[in-house]
């Protein structure tokens, strides 16, 4: 086994940014040879600040180099596909950042391409390594909620980020899909039916869905909620609640530090601000563990072609926002009539 993994990212804006200084000082076994980004001036600072030694501005170039081993995908969503074919033709292991693509139609096309390199695909959902959902699901595989059988999850951001405007991907894509990934999880079980909505309340600039609810129902009969709001304007508000038979746990919290002010005015305390500031640790703890995996030739925790269920819900909910309201069939991929009971 190689002592050390030779890492190239692509794409360096704040997501990208962050994995490369990761993969450059906290990642014992990694070591960042390259980074590239479409942004020239972008591509060429990172790879000053982190002293990596080189950089481009094409997936396809960092990943015909040599020094390059693995791949980490960090880019605009719209790109996750690009990245991930050059990487296979270059037979590299990959990480792809969430959302895996944008389409169904791209998710097979990648799925395809890696399964025929014969290389592995791991999609980013970092949560499954926060320390606070890892016990959680600790909690449920010990049986101390007794079956799980209701996720309910919160997802609200301070203000609007980029993919949540005209021109972004927008809350099923790049918000939601957390909380899907982590019902399947907890409920170790697959969607078989969906029903969305979702609401322009920001008014112009942003998306038609700023404010959403996703309901799930799932094989054996669980259920979860999934909320997205784009500007709640006091905190990155993420939290869930996972519901057994014989209990309840409860993941997340608005306090940043644990340090309450109270005077004769009341009490206050402080909120998270910023989703790396929430999750910082949990995308450092997440590249380490697949870095170790990929130097150790073990199967990645989150596929691509485990996510195939993940993404024909994904894209039922988007087309739930042109026709209104839908049930979504997981298998056939067509919408269903409604029946008695479900509405």
């Amino acid at each position: 086994m190689a002592e050390r993994l030779g890492v190239g990212v692509i794409g360096v804006g704040t997501i990208g940014r962050q994995h490369a200084a990761n993969l450059a000082s906290l990642v014992p076994r990694a070591r960042l040879v390259a980074v590239a980004d479409a942004n020239p001036e972008a591509a060429q600072r990172v790879a000053a600040e982190l002293a990596v030694p080189a950089w481009s501005t094409s997936a396809e170039e960092l990943a015909a180099n040599p020094d390059v081993e693995a791949v980490v995908i960090a880019s605009s969503h719209f790109a996750h596909l690009e990245g991930i074919l050059a990487a296979a033709r270059h037979k590299k292991d990959v990480f792809c950042e969430k959302p895996m693509t944008i389409s169904l139609e791209q998710a097979d096309q990648a799925i395809a391409a890696v399964t025929e390199a014969r290389v592995r695909l791991q999609v980013g959902f970092m949560r499954r390594y926060d320390p606070a959902y890892v016990a959680a699901k600790r909690q449920i595989e010990a049986g101390s909620i007794g079956s799980p059988v209701l996720v309910k999850a919160t997802h609200r951001n301070l203000s609007v980020p980029p993919s949540l405007t005209s021109g972004g991907a927008g809350a099923f894509v790049d918000s939601a899909v957390h909380d899907y990934d982590n019902a399947r999880w907890f409920l170790d079980d697959e969607v078989v039916e969906v029903h969305a909505v979702a609401a322009n309340v920001l008014g112009p600039g942003c998306r038609p869905d700023d404010l959403s609810l996703t309901t799930l129902r799932f094989a054996r009969g669980g259920l979860a909620t999934v909320e997205t709001y784009a500007a709640c304007g006091y905190a990155y508000d993420v939290r869930t609640e996972i519901a057994g038979t014989a209990g309840t746990l409860f993941v997340g919290q608005l306090r940043q530090t644990g340090c309450e002010l109270a005077t004769a005015a009341g009490v206050a305390h402080d909120t998270v601000r910023h989703w790396l500031a929430r999750f910082g640790e949990a995308y450092q703890i997440e590249l380490t563990d697949w870095v170790r995996r990929t130097l150790a030739g073990e199967p990645s925790p989150v596929t691509g072609a485990g996510l195939d269920t993940a993404m024909t819900t994904l894209y039922g909910y988007v087309l739930g926002l042109a026709i209104g309201e839908t049930l979504w069939d997981t298998t056939s991929r067509e919408p269903l009539q409604p029946t008695d009971g479900v509405d």
